[in-house]
């Protein structure tokens, strides 16, 4: 299904859209004797309209994510999941470019032009923080280019898991008691392993976990051998060519010699050499398969560099608060730029030295709001001085 809308007004910033969250299957499609529903979707699942319309409220407020893969913030991925914590998957890879209002339960045409039952969810986008993401839904929603989706799940407070009727199945569950906790949209099709529905479940999930620093470092170890491996093949390669040359041009001198003694014809001096030729061109274009082979591991393992060295910097800076980080946020943005190069100090002695500063700045003010309050306290004893001297001059007048 490709419904997705977004409306062409702007309401301060934000713009409307509306999109389907599942299929829904009719209630024939449960098998009550095998206790499984025989129609589902690609993930496995029977959305059915009961169920689905209980938890359309658990919609409200909950956000559209993306996982954007360049700094322009336009190509997207998948669900930007990074682990799992305390049984529940996290997506700190992710970006929150708005919020759903409401969901609820319609009829649609499919691609085919059959009326469907569907559930729908409408929101807002961010379109003031995200302005090249919409201008390029705009213009791929024109061309008739939809975005991929996949809608996310959770258990309710009151149960330690989703609710399946029948228990949960690999093909044909039920989903009865769970509620919606969000929408990634995606850059890849959903059918595929990296970009599956998301059932946030303590028993029976999938989960995606993170590569840890000790993954990254054997990724980068093994990236390492395989391109020294296929160096060593470049260099074989590069020798047989250079012994295919030798002995060619070995044999064109020993033709030449038989052609100057009349032994052979110049038309086996033209085989021979073509052969040479032909032998020597296939050398040529292994190396240069050889070349791109390499380039596209070298390309492998600036990334895994990359992503090692910012998980680096996340897990340096995890202790100061947003407000803390901001004092450095021109050098973090410097380092995810080229996190290779970048140096981990330069962003924490940012941080600090902001915070020192932002300390001395409070403790200034501190110190003239308490010398103000002095001041104020002298300019009133003076005042009561004054009166009492005066009235003594009166009485003594007097007398």
């Amino acid at each position: 299904m490709k419904l997705f809308e977004l409306s062409k007004k702007t309401y301060k910033g934000k713009r409307k859209f509306k999109l389907v969250l599942c299929k829904i299957f009719p209630d024939s499609c449960v098998d009550e004797a095998n206790q499984v529903g025989t129609d589902y979707n690609e993930n496995g699942i029977t959305w059915l309209k009961e169920y689905c319309e209980k938890a359309c409220p658990t919609i409200q407020d909950e956000s559209l994510r993306c996982e954007f893969v360049d700094e322009e913030r336009i190509e997207i991925l998948g669900h930007g999941e990074t682990g799992i914590v305390d049984g529940v998957p996290t997506f700190e890879d992710a970006t929150v470019i708005g919020h759903f209002t409401k969901a609820y339960i319609d009829e649609i045409e499919d691609e085919d032009g059959e009326k469907i039952t569907v559930c729908i969810g409408e929101g807002y986008i961010d379109a003031r923080c995200y302005h090249n993401f919409v201008t390029k839904l705009d213009e791929d929603i024109a061309e008739g280019i939809y975005p991929f989706g996949s809608v996310e799940i959770e258990r309710t407070d009151d149960n330690e898991g989703i609710i399946y009727k029948y228990g949960w199945k690999e093909f044909g569950r039920i989903p009865t008691e769970f509620k919606f906790s969000g929408y990634a949209l995606l850059g890849i099709r959903p059918a595929d392993q990296s970009a599956k529905l998301v059932e946030l479940n303590n028993k029976h999930k999938e989960e995606k976990q993170i590569m840890d620093i000790a993954e990254v470092k054997a990724i980068v170890a093994e990236t390492v051998a395989e391109i020294n491996s296929k160096q060593a093949e470049l260099d074989a390669v590069k020798a047989d060519c250079e012994a295919k040359v030798s002995e060619a041009n070995s044999q064109l001198e020993t033709v030449v010699a038989e052609k100057n003694e009349a032994i052979a014809s110049e038309e086996e001096i033209k085989k021979a050499l073509e052969s040479a030729r032909t032998e020597l061109e296939e050398k040529y274009k292994e190396c240069d398969e050889l070349h791109t082979e390499i380039r596209a591991l070298n390309e492998e393992l600036g990334k895994a560099k990359a992503e090692k060295r910012l998980g680096e910097l996340n897990e340096a800076i995890s202790k100061y608060t947003d407000e803390e980080k901001a004092y450095a946020k021109e050098e973090i943005e410097a380092f995810k730029a080229n996190p290779v190069e970048g140096e981990i100090n330069s962003v924490t002695d940012k941080i600090l030295a902001g915070i020192g500063k932002a300390y001395k700045e409070s403790e200034a003010a501190r110190i003239a709001e308490q010398n103000s309050k002095k001041e104020e306290a002298d300019d009133i004893y003076g005042y009561v001085d004054a009166i009492v001297d005066g009235e003594a001059d009166d009485i003594y007048a007097a007398r």
